[in-house]
């Protein structure tokens, strides 16, 4: 007698593990050692094509898992809600490039590492006290592959006073915290962003004039030096830049516009990127009417086609919307208004804060066990 094992490859690739979402094809790898293999093989080898369509986003502090899709001949975008990953209540979010996600929770109390494609979370304590609504976060590795956590505090520096920025560091091989002895002065070299995962390494964008950005090497512990973002631009006349990854998470994207010539955005896209080292080619230059805000706005490209997905806080009388704005060559523009942005509840801030609309460029499940 035939078994549920029998049924030919394709067909299971083709007619059922393409119709269920990422979280579902965990559960059906129980089924049998053939299903839970080729599951596996999915994961690895056959997702890249649509990794590049799938995002996270934000809802109301859930974490959803989002389809992008541009027809055939440049048509009408769309874009939709594929999965909510799953019901536990954040403020804040960091991709790591390897599939993790490091969760801040909205009571601060807590933060939690989470594999969902595995269903694997591991729960993180402060070293002491409680976290701060304004702390930053960052997960990456090392050249070892040790999973660690930058934790970034506004603090006052006990013999200045000054404003510094503080760091702590999280080893999961020890499951401890420790205090980096680096403490960098608010004004000389202020992270101006989340921070964007490559390659093991966390990169931020910084306030020093010029148009520079920095990395924390979490091998050496360490930040870096000021590294130069895209030349040839007056970065005194430039709103700040977004930062973005794409070829799998391999390489940096830099967009830019200037402050007296909103229309015009310009990607930049690096040919070799380290924690010392960054050079920089020119992407796509179009002129389009939007402005991306970089406190409020991401972006992710896709090579192939040679275009690039906006996101960015829309203001329509009176609300806030999360909107994607797709541009191209030849003059291609299209937006896709997504859905009223949800309120950030435990902002610190006087004025209403809203969740950024993307949480991550593309995301692929990742089978990696979290110890």
């Amino acid at each position: 007698m035939k078994t549920i094992s029998d049924l030919p490859e394709d067909l299971v690739e083709d007619e059922i593990f393409s119709r269920m979402t990422m979280t579902s094809l965990r559960s059906v790898r129980s089924t049998c050692r053939k299903w839970n293999v080729l599951c596996k093989n999915r994961i690895l080898f056959g997702k890249k094509t649509e990794a590049k369509k799938q995002f996270l986003m934000m809802d109301s502090g859930r974490i959803c898992l989002m389809n992008f899709n541009l027809s055939k001949d440049n048509g009408e975008p769309s874009i939709r809600r594929v999965s909510v990953l799953d019901q536990i209540q954040i403020s804040y979010v960091f991709h790591c490039d390897d599939g993790l996600l490091l969760c801040f929770l909205k009571d601060c109390s807590r933060i939690l590492v989470w594999n969902p494609y595995l269903g694997q979370k591991r729960w993180i304590e402060p070293r002491h006290g409680s976290f701060h609504s304004s702390d930053r976060f960052a997960l990456g590795y090392d050249k070892s592959l040790n999973h660690k956590i930058l934790r970034i505090s506004d603090e006052i520096h006990p013999v200045t006073s000054e404003n510094v920025l503080g760091f702590e560091l999280y080893e999961f091989s020890s499951s401890s915290w420790k205090v980096l002895g680096d403490v960098i002065p608010r004004w000389e070299r202020c992270l101006l962003s989340r921070g964007v995962s490559l390659k093991g390494n966390t990169y931020f964008r910084s306030s020093v004039s010029g148009g520079y950005f920095l990395c924390f090497d979490f091998t050496a512990e360490s930040i870096g030096p000021l590294l130069p973002l895209p030349p040839s631009h007056s970065y005194f006349a430039l709103h700040y830049p977004s930062l973005s990854c794409f070829r799998e998470e391999q390489q940096l994207a830099a967009l830019y516009q200037h402050s007296d010539t909103r229309e015009t955005i310009e990607i930049s896209v690096t040919d070799k990127i380290g924690p010392h080292v960054v050079s920089w080619t020119k992407f796509l230059k179009v002129v389009t009417g939007c402005w991306v805000n970089p406190f409020g706005g991401s972006f992710l490209v896709d090579e192939e086609k040679k275009i690039a997905l906006v996101f960015v806080l829309e203001t329509v009388s009176g609300c806030f919307y999360q909107t994607a704005h797709v541009f191209g060559q030849d003059g291609y523009f299209k937006s896709v208004r997504i859905r009223e942005a949800p309120y950030l509840e435990n902002s610190s801030s006087r004025n209403k804060k809203f969740y950024p609309p993307l949480l991550c460029s593309s995301y692929l499940p990742s089978l990696l066990q979290l110890n």
